[in-house]
């Protein structure tokens, strides 16, 4: 019984520490994110699908 007991704890762990390492990805992801240039779209500039080239 306590065999049994001892894996289910190891799970557990292993669970909960997949769900801090997610959690962790997700934090580093959100401050990537933030950092990243953001375009500013100019108004006299069309940027659309109806824009002519050339």
């Amino acid at each position: 019984m306590t065999f049994y007991l001892s894996w289910l704890a190891l799970g557990l762990a292993g669970a909960s520490g997949l769900v801090a390492l997610r959690a962790l990805a997700a934090a580093q992801a959100k401050q990537r994110a933030a950092l990243r240039p953001v375009r500013i779209a100019r108004p006299q500039r069309r940027t659309d699908r109806e824009a002519r080239r050339g």
